[in-house]
């Protein structure tokens, strides 16, 4: 269906990462051109540099790009200009082209932010403890803390958690830290919502779980990045004791639909991202 109407007109969006040949973002994004009726195709690209890849969007006139792993963080001092969000996170993952010139977005926090909202979790005035400390974590961290959330960012390396603290805070942000060895039930009261922003329990190692599951109750909240499996240990663990779940695959069909509006002024089709997602990793 999309190879039969690429021509001469089509314009190119991507995926640049390492590795990529994973992603299912091609799916989402080429299902949402279909949808909306734009001669555009959406390819995955693993550049040997991300400063390599941006002066290649420049010089092929591609219009748009995703930023994934290991990428975020330093695509930003090759942009022309960056949103202030992603500025205050310090990492980008979309990238827009407008004749020549790059700009830098961040809505890994957005995706996060709406798949909370609709499983109508409470954003303002919680307490979320944040696991990790990379790209998707910090995104998280400020859109949610801007949201008025007051956030506990855990991770195994104290040095870099601390960093981010200091980020949060520097920001006007409520934040603290705590090493991931040192949680306990106690701390645990405290918390409304556990954001899983690592890759642990992502396939294949899909029998890990990123924290101690005894100390999940049903009074929490639990939502797990990772979108395969669709059910993690985390999530499972969090559904049988009674604890709200919320999926990775619905950060990422929400922070890929906010990539589309930015790049084409058109509102997402998400329903029939979510659609073709859905049925893609039904097939795997």
């Amino acid at each position: 269906m999309i190879t039969s109407s690429i021509n001469s007109k089509t314009e190119l969006y991507c995926v640049l990462g390492s590795p990529v040949r994973h992603s299912v973002s091609p799916v989402i994004h080429n299902a949402a051109f279909a949808e909306a009726g734009i001669n555009a195709v959406y390819l995955a690209f693993e550049p040997p540099s991300i400063g390599d890849a941006i002066a290649s969007m420049k010089a092929l006139s591609i219009r748009g790009a995703s930023v994934t792993i290991p990428f975020k963080i330093e695509a930003i001092s090759h942009c022309d200009s960056v949103d202030s969000l992603a500025a205050e996170i310090g990492s980008v993952n979309t990238l827009v082209n407008r004749n020549g010139r790059i700009s830098g977005f961040n809505t890994d926090g957005y995706g996060a932010l709406r798949a909370l909202q609709q499983a109508n979790i409470p954003i303002g005035g919680s307490r979320c403890l944040i696991i990790g400390n990379g790209g998707s974590a910090r995104a998280i961290a400020f859109t949610l803390a801007a949201e008025g959330a007051s956030v506990m960012i855990a991770g195994r390396d104290g040095t870099r958690i601390g960093r981010l603290v200091d980020d949060l805070r520097a920001a006007g942000h409520a934040s603290d830290s705590m090493l991931l060895r040192d949680l306990d039930r106690r701390h645990m009261e405290d918390i409304d919502t556990i954001i899983n922003a690592t890759p642990v329990g992502m396939q294949p190692d899909i029998d890990s779980a990123p924290i101690d599951l005894d100390l999940i109750s049903s009074r929490h909240a639990v939502f797990d990045i990772v979108y395969a499996p669709h059910m993690t240990r985390l999530l499972d663990a969090a559904r049988l004791c009674g604890a709200a779940a919320v999926h990775g695959i619905d950060m990422l069909v929400f922070q890929g639909a906010r990539q589309f509006e930015i790049w084409t002024d058109v509102q997402a089709p998400v329903e029939a991202m979510r659609r073709a997602l859905n049925d893609h990793l039904r097939q795997q």
